[in-house]
């Protein structure tokens, strides 16, 4: 399958999310290095899945994943969580999204590898509710930081139960847009066209 175009989109994202390592060295931040290295090397993760199996997703897929690592990461080393005050409703609004997807990719690839035939509607359902089950573990694990050590780089992670609902609130959304979008685009392309273009010539026959 030939590469996008967008993709490239996708790359430039994860520079930016390698900026923010060398950000953190340059200024010498021995808390927030650590960090950024860690986010950084988990955000690579897809690009090294396909790099050793061949198997590529559509690049939105690459592009949602680092740009919800992106301002995750900028939010806690450039400090864009305390300069804004939107700035955490859009980092959930995109984890959001993110997960989802990333549920719509996990769903075909169980619907293939185990034979389940599933229907477009039960496939967005269930990318609907990974992006809730996302949230909601979160969540949990804000308040655990919280209560255990006082809070993350950016200071509490929860700040009232206000807060809590909002970011449900915002993950809720975008979750059932990719629902939505998810269900569309398997009736159109059809899932089993979808999986073999990500499959393309890999060895590793699903």
């Amino acid at each position: 399958m030939p590469r996008s175009k967008w993709m490239y989109l996708a790359y430039f994202t994860q520079f930016l999310v390698f900026t923010n390592v060398l950000y953190s060295a340059i200024r010498a931040d021995w808390v927030g290095f650590p960090t950024a290295v860690g986010l950084f090397l988990i955000s690579l993760a897809p690009y090294l899945f396909t790099w050793k199996t061949k198997i590529t997703f559509p690049w939105f897929v690459y592009f949602l994943i680092s740009l919800a690592f992106l301002i995750h990461l900028s939010g806690y080393v450039r400090g864009r969580y305390l300069a804004f005050v939107n700035w955490d409703v859009l980092a959930h609004t995109v984890s959001g999204s993110m997960l989802a997807l990333v549920g719509f990719v996990a769903i075909l690839f169980i619907d293939r590898m185990w034979k389940l035939n599933l229907n477009a509607k039960f496939m967005a359902i269930f990318v609907f509710l990974i992006g809730l089950a996302g949230e909601y573990c979160w969540e949990i694990f804000e308040f655990i930081v919280d209560e255990t050590l006082g809070g993350s780089l950016a200071g509490k992670m929860q700040a009232d139960n206000t807060d809590t609902m909002m970011d449900m609130i915002f993950v809720l959304i975008p979750s059932i847009i990719i629902a939505v979008a998810s269900w569309y685009y398997i009736n159109k392309k059809g899932k089993e066209q979808i999986m073999e273009n990500m499959i393309g010539e890999s060895k590793y026959k699903i």
